[in-house]
């Protein structure tokens, strides 16, 4: 559970309060919130082996993927920290926030699933930049891609077999689900009675 602290404060100034703090902050609705520490290894498993996987196709493209230390400004007073960014922006080795997140990468943990479905994705998806938002499960094959059109409509992709493959043309890459959980025991979906 995140625990709030004082606030209220700006993305800009939030930015240049976090340099000198260690801890895991996000900023929401203008107050920063400290993050809990310690993720179950399965989760941080799953990160790195997404970070892995689409770092060669982004670099190709001229994109950087990046781990849970950039930032991504989703308002004027909220900043969230991805678990995987790939950052499709000018570079910069200096900055601490990717200037054109095209993907972003939440891994689910049984504190966030509720806030990474909800409040989450709603700020992603109002980031201009943002084309793709993959949710994925650690401990059962599940993920779920949204990905804006071009009229700017998003669309919604499932994807729960082993054997899948999340094509991502938008930064050059294709992400294996057999890639994300390797090296980890992942149960299977349920399915209900029928579906297909």
């Amino acid at each position: 559970m995140a625990v709030a602290e004082p606030g209220p404060m700006s993305a800009d100034a939030f930015l240049a309060w976090l340099a000198g703090r260690s801890e895991r902050w996000e900023l929401v609705d203008g107050v920063p919130v400290r993050m809990m520490a310690g993720a179950k290894q399965s989760h941080d498993v799953a990160a790195s082996n997404i970070l892995v996987a689409l770092a060669p196709g982004a670099k190709r493209r001229g994109c950087r993927a990046t781990a849970s230390d950039t930032a991504v400004r989703t308002g004027p007073v909220n900043v969230r920290f991805p678990d995987v960014v790939v950052d499709c922006g000018p570079p910069d080795p200096g900055a601490r926030e990717a200037a054109g997140p095209t993907l972003v990468v939440e891994v689910a943990s049984p504190g966030t699933l509720v806030v990474d479905l909800t409040d989450k994705l709603d700020e992603y998806r109002r980031v201009e930049a943002i084309r793709l938002i993959l949710l994925v499960e650690p401990d059962v094959i599940a993920a779920k891609l949204w990905r804006r059109d071009e009229t700017g409509g998003w669309g919604a992709e499932k994807y729960d077999d082993l054997d899948a493959r999340i094509p991502l043309p938008e930064i050059g890459a294709e992400l294996a689900l057999a890639d994300v959980y390797d090296t980890l025991e992942p149960t299977r979906r349920l399915r209900v009675v029928g579906e297909v």
